[in-house]
């Protein structure tokens, strides 16, 4: 199941959308850098977003994907703290 995945980076002023291609329910609400994430769980969003040198290498769009929801996608919000 596809997961959309609404990317807060709580100092940006637009969020941005990207579908990962499976199920990330269980990173709803996490953040890399908060205390409320373990280590593996940041460890897992950085392995999606993140290459070993910081850039994102994932595509991210600000236009919702509303077709990925209506495919029945789960929605979830997480991000990075700075």
């Amino acid at each position: 199941m596809d997961t959309v995945v609404i990317w807060d980076e709580l100092d940006a002023n637009i969020q941005f959308f990207v579908v990962p291609g499976r199920d990330l329910r269980y990173l709803n609400g996490k953040y890399v850098n908060s205390v409320e994430s373990s280590d593996e769980e940041c460890d897992v969003i950085n392995d999606i977003v993140y290459t070993d040198e910081g850039v994102k290498k994932v595509q991210m769009t600000k236009v919702f994907p509303v077709d990925a929801v209506k495919d029945g996608a789960f929605v979830i919000v997480m991000g990075f703290l700075p």
